[in-house]
């Protein structure tokens, strides 16, 4: 059986491929889980702990995203968030160093700070209320 899919040429999967690394890690995840491997939004929702209308909206963006990208190259905040991507872990294990607690999703999971404390979670739920 022949695939009706058209093929890529190597300098536009070069391009896919860059397009996918500009996206936030979430927006890459939920699109990959639901163009490449066709996950149903709500089996999606339940792995990355997010809504379905969340799924949604990160599968729009993503498809905005790279399309855009495919068209014209990468956009400025894309190549600024992809040369900032090492700095960052560094920048936030810095910070957890000096208590900043705030700045632990940042962290991958080796430089994340210990047991939180009491207070620790009430801090967290109440800067969720706000947002």
């Amino acid at each position: 059986m022949p695939d009706d899919k058209p093929r890529l040429t190597e300098e536009e999967q070069r391009q896919y491929v860059e397009a996918l690394e500009t996206l936030p890690l979430l927006t890459r995840t939920v699109f990959l889980l639901a163009s490449r491997d066709n996950f149903p939004y709500a089996e999606i929702g339940w792995r990355c702990g997010i809504s379905i209308e969340e799924v949604q909206v990160r599968v729009a963006d993503a498809l905005v995203a790279v399309g855009r990208h495919m068209r014209t190259g990468p956009t400025l905040a894309g190549r600024m968030r992809r040369a900032l991507l090492p700095w960052r872990d560094a920048w936030a294990t810095a910070r957890a160093g000096e208590g900043d607690r705030r700045l632990a999703p940042w962290l991958s999971p080796e430089n994340r700070p210990g047991n939180r404390g009491t207070i620790d979670w009430v801090a967290w739920a109440f800067e969720r209320t706000l947002r």
